[in-house]
């Protein structure tokens, strides 16, 4: 019966709950169920396709700008600018 459960889960995934798991498996190893929860859940969401097409690209962002040589610039303004786009990434406001 634990697929039943399993199944369900899938089923039933809410916008909050997939949002959760798309914040966490960037830091966590992530359940099959949770995975497939997620993909299922985005497949019939347009909203949360879109979400995750724009953590995508803050990731693609980030890489790029970490993969930069930033030997030109000022010390204190390569930190304010990694500041910025992590702060954008957990979501916070600019300070």
């Amino acid at each position: 019966m634990k697929w039943l459960k399993t199944l369900i889960y899938i089923a039933t995934l809410r916008c909050e709950e997939a949002d959760r798991i798309r914040s966490i498996a960037r830091t966590e190893d992530l359940t099959r169920a949770q995975i497939a929860a997620e993909r299922f859940h985005r497949f019939l969401c347009n909203n949360c396709r879109k979400a995750k097409a724009q953590l995508d690209r803050l990731d693609r962002v980030l890489g790029s700008i970490r993969g930069v040589s930033t030997s030109g610039w000022q010390e204190r303004r390569r930190h304010r600018v990694e500041r910025v786009f992590c702060s954008c990434c957990r979501g916070e406001e600019k300070e």
